[in-house]
């Protein structure tokens, strides 16, 4: 249960007590209360997967949620430059923003920053680099479907990435990447695309080694990537850690994880969730245009009659999604979704929500709002 402590004054910060986490926020009260059962449901998740360290009994962390990246950056002193939020161990406190990323984005923000502070208190202040940040994103990525977190999700956009990045060499070896030390990874932050790049390695690594399948089907590395943890935990350095579990052999770790990425595919779930924001994107661009639709039959009537694709602006270019946006009102197969799978639902705001109910998985809902005349979209996973 959330209690909201300090009387709500408009322009100021609010100050909100969770089970784990202290929050003192300027975002609108009932965003607030969504945002601190997330960390909450987040942080017992942290609590069950690593279940092999002791949580701190009645100890709260501290969490600053900002409506303005301005705020946000006077309060970091922008120590992350192209950051969306941050973990600062010094004051023991997190902080995100919502300004350009949305709730769906500051939600998957907290969900990364939030591991980085439990790992931190919980695990060890001496975690690698590269297992830090591959850890929160495996955490970041993790699905929300109201009672439960499903791990182990595998965007599209992480494979085009990391596809791209082999290709284009950006990818550092794994020897070096490794021994990487923290200020090292964040200096090249300074760069979006390096950023990038050195990130999406680091989900990757990680990726391989707790959900890399043996003969079996059973996780072929991830007991020894958590006796590693243990060893780090108990005050054996990183790399004496890993090679006690793993072995020094870091070319063989390198050459396994290449053998597995190529065969990488998305999880259906991301694909989803993946062409449900991009579909919220057309119709908030079309809304903007004077376009309605009421219905999805009417939306892809109107898509049939042209060829729409969606583009996004990236370190100064403008980059164009190869698929017909047509895709978007489909299942994995390209088969359009019936009407009962894929509908609007009419509510209050500028545009009805999105609703997919695929077969077999958890309902994936779009709700649009509006922030200083700007239509946003939130995504969320419900259970049916």
């Amino acid at each position: 249960m959330v209690l909201l402590l300090a009387d709500p004054v408009a322009g100021t910060m609010r100050t909100y007590e969770t089970r784990h986490y202290r929050i003192e926020s300027d975002l609108e009260p009932a965003v607030v209360r969504d945002y601190a059962k997330r960390l909450d449901a987040m942080y017992e998740e942290y609590s069950r997967r690593l279940a092999d360290f002791t949580t701190p009994s009645g100890q709260k962390f501290n969490v600053y949620l900002f409506q303005k990246r301005s705020d946000y950056i006077r309060f970091t002193g922008n120590r992350v430059p192209n950051s969306a939020g941050i973990f600062i161990p010094a004051q023991r406190a997190l902080a995100g923003f919502e300004e350009g990323q949305g709730r769906t984005g500051l939600r998957q923000t907290l969900q990364h920053e939030a591991f980085h502070q439990f790992a931190w208190e919980v695990i060890s202040p001496n975690l690698p680099i590269w297992l830090d940040e591959g850890l929160a994103q495996i955490f970041e990525e993790g699905v929300w479907t109201g009672n439960q977190f499903i791990l182990g999700q595998v965007p599209p956009r992480r494979i085009t990435e990391l596809r791209e990045d082999i290709r284009q060499g950006r990818m550092i070896p794994f020897r070096k990447f490794m021994s990487m030390s923290r200020e090292d990874f964040q200096s090249r932050m300074k760069d979006p695309r390096t950023g990038r790049a050195q990130y999406n390695q680091a989900w990757a690594m990680t990726h391989f080694l707790i959900f890399a399948a043996g003969n079996d089907g059973a996780p072929r590395y991830r007991s020894r990537l958590l006796a590693c943890l243990r060893d780090i935990h108990n005050g054996q350095s990183p790399d004496e850690a890993f090679v006690a579990n793993f072995s020094d052999n870091i070319e063989g770790f390198e050459a396994r994880f290449s053998e597995w990425a190529s065969q990488l595919t998305p999880t259906p779930m991301a694909v989803y969730s993946d062409r449900m924001s991009k579909l919220a994107e057309l119709l908030r661009i079309f809304y903007e245009e004077g376009k309605r639709f009421d219905s999805i039959q009417a939306l892809r009537d109107h898509l049939s009659r042209g060829r729409y694709h969606l583009t996004e602006q990236r370190d100064g270019q403008t980059l164009t999604y190869e698929e017909n946006a047509l895709t978007y009102l489909s299942d994995l197969s390209n088969t359009p979704w019936p009407t009962e799978v894929l509908r609007l639902q009419k509510r209050r705001g500028p545009l009805p929500d999105i609703v997919l109910s695929p077969p077999g998985q958890s309902q994936i809902r779009v709700r649009f709002y509006e922030v200083d005349r700007q239509i946003l979209y939130d995504l969320a996973f419900e259970m049916r």
